[in-house]
């Protein structure tokens, strides 16, 4: 049995995530299909990011640790855009993912590329180098979160 090095163990977590989002998202938009919604977005590359986010590749990684009772709360980023580019909180339960779009009209911070959270009465914020960027976050079940800047993946 080969041991797996740090690197390749970050790839192959990645690489999970990813796919576990691309199963979550085709789902949803099954859903929307069976029930003759149409699923249509005023920002293109988040809805192409929700389809096939394996267009998509990380340009940025900040990773923190959130702090609980013990309990599997949901993790709220409050500065966050929907499909339809309106505010909206997003709602990040333990041991899931999301994509979304950073909402950079809240105050200078969000401006500068920064996002806030809240988590059981608690409050705090991360920032990108870009700005309105678009997110994928991934929350463990250990409460370690990890945002993820996604860009286009042009590479050959």
């Amino acid at each position: 049995m080969s041991t797996l090095s740090r690197r390749n163990a970050v790839k192959v977590a990645a690489g999970l995530a990813v796919g576990a989002g691309a199963l979550t998202a085709r789902e949803t938009l099954g859903d929307a299909e069976k029930t003759g919604e149409a699923k249509l977005t005023t920002d293109p590359a988040l809805g192409q990011a929700l389809k096939n986010p394996q267009m998509f590749m990380f340009s940025e990684q900040i990773t923190f640790k959130i702090e609980g009772d013990g309990y599997s709360r949901d993790l709220f980023i409050t500065s966050g855009l929907d499909t339809d580019g309106k505010a909206a909180q997003v709602r990040v339960p333990s041991g899931s993912m999301r994509i979304f779009r950073a909402d950079a009209n809240v105050d200078e911070f969000t401006a500068s590329g920064g996002m806030y959270w809240q988590f059981f009465g608690k409050t705090g914020k991360v920032q990108f180098k870009q700005t309105s960027a678009l997110v994928m976050i991934v929350r463990d079940r250990d409460d370690t979160v990890r945002c993820y800047s996604l860009v286009y993946d042009f590479r050959c």
